[in-house]
């Protein structure tokens, strides 16, 4: 279990609160980057020509970029120190930004798509560890839920500013302005960053196998996998959904798409009080079964019903990561946070960010989307439901 501290470590919430916030704008930056090509893919393969499955492979390239790049990015952390790690990405991903809003080749396209995978999957485990030792074990939850905000204020966020930017400028225009908006977050966290103690853990084979022997590991890996293929993969495949299969507008199926993410940015708060009161399994249980039952309804029904649906699954999707990452930390050995983050988010972002939505536009263009809308639904709902049977968590209440 791990449980080790730091002299950063502090057991106010309110003096962790800034080093929070900060990591959580850098957080938001970072995933707003790779959630705007959910609301421009109908715009980008209307604009290089190619078919909505050809353009979808931009997710399959961003994902491979950053799987690559978490699992590599502990040797450049043992090197560099998290803080310099995180200044590295943002700095990365700003200029990938820009490179990319200057090409209208595809090839040039998917290239620098992947080079922002590339940058942004070195944050992860960098975060994730500088979360760790700047606050107390019994905080992570609520640690960490706030630190989630950052992606789902960018799940609102990207589909308004992609059709605002499409409607009165260009796509190009608004990758500027991220891309921008990066460089300026780089320069803050180098003047404002915590520096952190503990270097990175290189994967070599001692570390990855004191990690890959535990079973408990695979199954939060595979926890893992499914919430960000139901948190990235459908969400960037619901406009494209939502205009083929249910007659709504491009327009129109942006506005959903933000709307329906705002209930899981009112939920996600309470996440950490949840974890207190019920523990860790309970937790997991709850929310992975939730996700899976919402994810499989999704589909099906009028209208309403799948609006009602797809504003559902995300507070079961959003709620999994602040206890899935406390759990993670918990049934790994010692010390190796950033290793073992870096191991589960290049399975994930590989599996569930890049290879789903590339299942779905297929499933879309060959059959129809609520049929593969139903079969993930159903495969999460069986395969959570064995994991968590098998699970052993050395501590499931945080205050234990």
């Amino acid at each position: 279990m791990n449980t080790a501290s730091s002299p950063l470590t502090t057991t106010s919430f309110s003096t962790a609160l800034p080093t929070l916030v900060l990591l959580t704008m850098v957080f938001f930056a970072n995933f707003m980057a790779r959630t705007l090509f959910g609301p421009l893919l109908l715009p980008i393969s209307q604009e290089i020509g190619q078919t909505l499955a050809q353009t979808a492979t931009v997710f399959l390239f961003l994902s491979g970029g950053y799987s690559f790049s978490v699992l590599c990015a502990g040797l450049l952390s043992a090197r560099l120190g998290h803080k310099r790690v995180i200044v590295v990405s943002a700095t990365g991903i700003g200029l990938g930004l820009l490179g990319l809003a200057t090409t209208q080749n595809f090839d040039f396209f998917l290239a620098w798509t992947c080079f922002i995978g590339l940058s942004a999957g070195l944050y992860m485990p960098s975060g994730v560890v500088t979360i760790t030792e700047t606050t107390a074990q019994s905080l992570w939850g609520q640690a960490f839920a706030i630190h989630e905000l950052g992606p789902n204020l960018s799940f609102i966020l990207a589909p308004l500013l992609a059709e605002l930017f499409v409607s009165t400028w260009s796509y190009p225009a608004l990758l500027t302005l991220l891309g921008c908006a990066c460089l300026g977050l780089a320069l803050v966290y180098a003047l404002r960053g915590p520096q952190t103690t503990r270097p990175g853990m290189p994967p070599n084979l001692t570390n990855i196998t004191a990690i890959a022997k535990r079973l408990a590991f695979w199954i939060m890996v595979m926890f893992f996998v499914l919430a960000v293929g139901l948190e990235v993969g459908l969400y960037n495949l619901t406009p494209a959904f939502l205009v083929a299969e249910k007659g709504l507008s491009r327009e129109q199926a942006n506005i959903v798409l933000s709307c329906s993410r705002l209930l899981s940015l009112a939920f996600l708060p309470t996440a950490g009080w949840i974890i207190k009161r019920i523990g860790y399994r309970a937790s997991l249980a709850g929310y992975l079964t939730g996700a899976a039952l919402t994810t499989l309804l999704a589909g099906h029904g009028p209208l309403w019903w799948t609006i009602a649906m797809l504003s559902l699954q995300p507070v079961f999707v959003v709620s999994f990561f602040p206890v899935g990452f406390a759990v993670l930390a918990l049934v790994c050995p010692r010390g190796t946070n950033d290793l073992s983050v870096s191991l589960t988010i290049t399975c994930s972002s590989l599996l569930g960010g890049g290879l789903l939505p590339l299942a779905l536009a297929w499933s879309g263009e060959h059959a129809s989307f609520v049929l593969g809308f139903t079969a993930c639904g159903a495969f999460m709902l069986v395969v959570s439901i064995l994991g968590i049977l098998g699970l052993h968590i050395p501590q499931d209440s945080p205050g234990a």
